[in-house]
């Protein structure tokens, strides 16, 4: 299996030759529970004619890391291949401010909630 890492909102691409018996089937899968299919921020392509088939990213984020596999399939059977993208975020520190007006809500019989 191929590991890869990149940053978030980098590009994932994918490109790979499939040849045999047409006709194929190409199929994407995200962790092997998820079937890919094109979206706003993903594209998948197979071309029978040059029998390339492509998975692009547009913007990587934290739920796109993970076990990419691409599995192509005939009458003669199926074949497959993986690889692992880890996706580095780096995420913002927040401040939260709060300010309290009633300070007689906050006290019940000398017990602060």
């Amino acid at each position: 299996m191929f590991l890869q890492t990149i940053n978030q909102f980098q590009k994932i691409d994918f490109a790979l030759k499939v040849t045999g018996p047409k006709p194929v089937t190409v199929t994407w899968f995200l962790n092997d529970a998820t079937k890919l299919k094109s979206s706003k921020n993903r594209k998948v392509t197979y071309s029978s004619t040059s029998s390339e088939a492509k998975l692009h990213v547009m913007e990587a984020d934290a739920e796109d890391g993970g076990q990419y596999k691409i599995v192509a399939s005939n009458q003669f059977g199926e074949v497959s291949q993986s690889c692992m993208v880890t996706v580095v975020c780096e995420y913002s520190s927040f401040t939260f401010h709060l300010t309290i007006k009633n300070h007689e809500s906050l006290w019940n019989r000398d017990r602060y909630y």
